[in-house]
């Protein structure tokens, strides 16, 4: 128990130490990945390598939590239109998320915990036990809700693969849906944006009374 502790303590005290040493890159990466503008010029300058570039990104998101999504949806509307931007975003999420429930399938808690806080996974796992396709679409679309850990709690449920790509095939599409025309006609349809506007509070206002009701 001793040498864990003092592991743990090591290993905390090194990685305080290293974010210290490299807070002003870190800041900088936190600064660019939560600017669409900044975003937007990045994927912008890799020309026709663009929609693969924001694939990759998109993909990492899955695995690492403070990448922020919506950003990334934003910058795809506002760059390759409503239908090539919901296409790419969709597409990629939809692919990553499959993938990391087939690799929690395969390879169980263990590898979820590498990725999602181990006392989130299992709050979620609670929360998740015994529900279907619907519990995952709603988590997937709302905000407040963990959507990226969503993936790995379904992994490891009893819900099948084909229930679960149904599921993340109908929310993750609601979600690039209502996030990718913000960017796309974020210029030429102001009054849109209001309406999606509301339609974002009210949905956060659902998301946080379920979230509360089932976390």
């Amino acid at each position: 128990m001793r040498r864990r502790i003092l592991l743990a303590v090591l290993v905390l005290t090194t990685a305080g130490l290293l974010a210290w040493l490299f807070r002003q890159p870190l800041m900088t990466a936190w600064r660019w990945i939560s600017d669409v503008e900044a975003v937007t010029a990045y994927i912008r300058a890799y020309g026709l390598w663009g929609p693969v570039v924001l694939s990759v990104l998109f993909f990492l998101q899955v695995f690492l939590a403070f990448i922020p999504g919506q950003a990334l949806m934003i910058a795809s509307g506002y760059l390759y239109g409503f239908l090539g931007g919901f296409l790419i975003t969709w597409t990629s999420l939809v692919l990553s998320g499959q993938i990391a429930f087939w690799l929690v399938r395969r390879y169980g808690r263990p590898f979820a915990e590498k990725w999602i806080k181990p006392t989130m996974l299992d709050r979620w796992d609670k929360s998740a036990a015994g529900r279907g396709v619907g519990f995952y679409v709603i988590t997937l679309v709302m905000p407040f809700f963990p959507n990226d850990a969503m993936c790995y709690v379904a992994g490891l449920s009893r819900l099948s693969s084909r229930q679960f790509l149904q599921a993340n095939m109908l929310g993750r599409g609601i979600a690039c849906l209502l996030t990718v025309i913000v960017g796309a006609f974020s210029a030429q349809i102001p009054v849109l944006l209001w309406v999606f506007a509301a339609g974002f509070v009210v949905l956060g206002a659902a998301g946080w009374w379920l979230m509360k009701k089932w976390a």
